[in-house]
């Protein structure tokens, strides 16, 4: 794909770059080709965290857009160039080189996080990246904490997911954003709490508070804990949601259906509960996902564009 366009942010430019390669690849191939761009335009910011986001959604609902597939990618394509920051540094695929007393424990991990060292960080995943019980390290320091809104283990979990689906090349610069977005975040050990958790007191308590940014994403932080499939990363997010408490919602609202738009507007938050809602409603049966992707879609109404990414 000619990536020009989304490097000079040429956003009017960049549905012709798509449609160009669409013409000649499949969609699932133009899906990876602009998800990998969004992989390396990552920088630790809001907008090009759910940019990435919103690719790993899109890809979860392409059976539900159907002949819109085509159009969410480009709805991907536009928000991932959008975000890239001016300033961004040269993509690099690759891991660094590593010394052969590089440190792979857990701890190594961690106190890259409290020095704020993204390089050393960066040679702890290299160091690990091949081994068996990798995951287990990186989700668990993922889940130490819960700052801003749980992002840690909400990006590490995208990121385990879409390292699988993008496959070998790249894998590397995948897990890092992952890493990248643990020392943004900063933050220390909970411990692994315990406690059971009310589903659907998350789901009510989206739909209670008309879709905000909040509730959503208590919502999306247990989604990530699930995707892990780890038992101790479950139990510390359900122990931190289970105080969420909602009162009997009004649903008396219609159920909107899944549409492409800007993903900008609400950060991809009305995608993501689309991709949420489809993942969880098998498992959990009972919870209002009809009211809460009505409560995400007036959220998604009411909120500004938000197109400010420098």
């Amino acid at each position: 794909m000619n990536y020009e366009p989304f490097i000079e942010r040429d956003l009017d430019a960049i549905p012709a770059a798509v449609a160009e390669f669409r013409g000649t690849h499949s969609a699932e191939e133009t899906w990876t080709t602009v998800t990998r761009f969004a992989v390396l335009a990552f920088a630790p910011s809001q907008h090009s965290m759910h940019a990435l986001l919103a690719c790993l959604s899109v890809w979860d609902l392409r059976d539900d857009f159907g002949d819109r597939f085509d159009d969410a990618i480009v709805q991907c394509a536009i928000y991932a160039a959008a975000s890239r920051q001016p300033w961004s540094e040269p993509p690099m695929l690759d891991p660094p080189k590593i010394d052969g007393d590089q440190r792979g424990d857990i701890g190594e991990l961690r106190e890259a996080i409290a020095a704020s060292d993204r390089l050393r960080a960066e040679r702890w995943l290299a160091k690990r990246l091949q081994d068996n019980d990798f995951a287990s390290d990186y989700f668990a320091v993922a889940s130490d904490d819960f700052e801003d809104l749980g992002h840690k283990l909400i990006v590490a979990s995208a990121a385990m997911r879409l390292a699988d689906l993008l496959g070998e090349k790249g894998r590397y610069a995948m897990l890092r954003v992952g890493v990248w977005e643990m020392v943004a975040v900063g933050g220390g050990e909970l411990g692994v709490g315990r406690g059971s958790l009310d589903v659907d007191s998350l789901v009510a308590n989206v739909i209670a508070n008309d879709g905000d940014i909040v509730s959503a994403h208590a919502l999306f932080l247990f989604d990530a804990a699930l995707q892990t499939n780890d038992d101790a990363v479950i139990a510390r997010v359900s122990a931190h949601l289970k105080t969420v408490k909602a009162p009997t919602p009004d649903t008396r609202h219609p159920t909107p259906e899944l549409t492409v738009y800007p993903f900008a507007r609400d950060y991809g938050a009305c995608l993501k509960a689309h991709a949420i809602a489809k993942r969880l409603r098998p498992r959990f049966p009972n919870a209002d996902f009809d009211g809460m992707l009505a409560a995400m879609h007036r959220n998604r109404e009411k909120s500004l564009e938000e197109m400010t990414f420098a």
